[in-house]
């Protein structure tokens, strides 16, 4: 009989019951990819696993896995890994910044964890590289969504396939009533992301719920139990990216952004993007949140039995 502990963090939550949940398994080394995948499907959620590094200057490297298929990298099961390892012991958040390196499926990274005041572990990650792709008519998006096209522009800036990690259509709302809108044609977005070869599609709106922020955004991913993300940070990271290459918003050395997400699925969140920048050219995108454990607990099932070797 197998027993595998297991975490379910709130990843970008400052409380329980908000943000994005994901299922964390700190001692993942035995498990099999059929019963990482099975695990996954059993909490119909995406899941981290975390094993032991096979790069040399990684701490820890992290699988990620949704309920249908391995993915390379997830944002939010990344911030809430580092939680849950931070929470049982196994990194020391520091007031300063404790510094390690993820391995992940698209490469190493940096991970710093710091010690907040209030307790909580301030998880600060860097994104793959941005890479811009086609600029995407605004009608496209219109019809999947059913709207205008005018609505999926602000200025001349339009959709464009943008990748922190994978490639997402990132398109601008100018309008918060058309962003706050109910989007349930999943089929044709679908057509949509599987057209432009995208494993989804991100909205997002300068015009914000809640004061200090700088974007309200949805990200809708077809294809997965679900449609629509509570708090996606590798969609944040391209919305960013996007942002800063098209002079959304000032341009200088050190840009730092503040999105919130969720409020149309009722689990309302926030978290930061910094987005580094070296002779007009951005450099680094890093996702900042936090997260809290909500359950601790654990997996017990038994074990195909493993044929011996030959």
């Amino acid at each position: 009989m197998a027993i595998i502990p297991i975490h379910i963090v709130d990843a970008f939550a400052d409380r329980p019951f908000t943000g994005n949940p994901a299922a964390i398994i700190p001692n993942a080394a035995s498990l099999t990819d059929e019963e990482m995948l099975q695990i996954a499907e059993e909490l119909s959620m995406e899941a981290g696993f975390v094993v032991p590094p096979e790069a040399r200057d990684a701490d820890v490297k992290i699988r990620f896995f949704t309920q249908r298929r391995e993915a390379t990298f997830s944002g939010h099961v990344v911030i809430a890994a580092f939680v849950s390892l931070a929470d049982r012991g196994f990194f020391k958040p520091t007031p300063e910044g404790l510094q390690l390196h993820q391995e992940t499926g698209a490469g190493v990274y940096p991970v710093t964890l710091t010690a907040a005041e209030d307790g909580r572990t301030l998880v600060a990650l860097e994104l793959p590289q941005p890479r811009f792709g086609e600029p995407v008519a605004a009608a496209e998006v219109g019809a999947a969504l059913h709207l205008p096209a005018e609505a999926f522009q602000i200025g001349d800036h339009r959709p464009q396939r943008v990748s922190c990690g994978f490639d997402i259509l990132v398109a601008p709302v100018a309008d918060r009533d058309v962003i706050r809108g109910s989007f349930r044609d999943l089929e044709m977005i679908q057509k949509l992301a599987d057209l432009r070869g995208v494993a989804g599609l991100a909205l997002f709106c300068p015009e914000t719920m809640t004061s200090g922020v700088d974007f309200h955004c949805r990200y809708f991913f077809p294809g997965e139990a679900c449609c629509e993300d509570v708090a996606s940070g590798t969609s944040m990271g391209a919305i960013a990216a996007y942002a800063v290459a098209n002079q959304l918003v000032p341009r200088q050395s050190h840009i730092q952004l503040r999105f919130e997400q969720g409020y149309s699925l009722g689990r309302g969140n926030q978290s930061e993007v910094v987005v580094r920048m070296l002779n007009d050219e951005i450099r680094h995108v890093e996702l900042i949140g936090s997260g809290s454990v909500v359950m601790r607990g654990s997996f017990q099932f038994a074990r195909k039995t493993q044929r011996a070797a030959i």
